[in-house]
């Protein structure tokens, strides 16, 4: 299989109101909408996160986003009124969850200093 690229979904019950806080979360308006179930942002560091409206499986999604600092992220967050959960830290890291408006757990993560993988 030749991959092109991967993307997270999250599924959703308001495609509307779930674009507005990814935009929000991600700091960035979505790159496009390519048909009307869907959104999508592109190069979301090496891949992308796409919202697809199913009113069923909203709020059984899992999303799991990489930055090299988490505390800098929860103050941002924080500044939009976006609650990041506690973070929790390990040998391998920090990871601290926050739910969108549909219950779907975004998970950000902070890799050890110095991990390129």
């Amino acid at each position: 299989m030749n991959i092109q690229g991967v993307y997270a979904v999250a599924s959703v019950a308001d495609l509307a109101g779930a674009e507005e806080w990814y935009t929000a979360l991600l700091g960035r308006p979505a790159d496009d909408h390519p048909m009307p179930i869907l959104t999508q942002w592109r190069n979301i560091g090496t891949a992308g996160i796409q919202l697809m409206v199913d009113a069923e499986k909203a709020g059984g999604s899992i999303i799991t986003l990489v930055t090299p600092d988490i505390e800098r992220e929860k103050s941002r967050l924080a500044d939009l009124g976006l609650h990041l959960g506690p973070i929790s830290r390990g040998d391998f890291g920090a990871i601290a969850e926050i739910a969108d408006r549909d219950g779907n757990r975004i998970i950000i993560a902070e890799p050890p200093k110095g991990f390129t993988g």
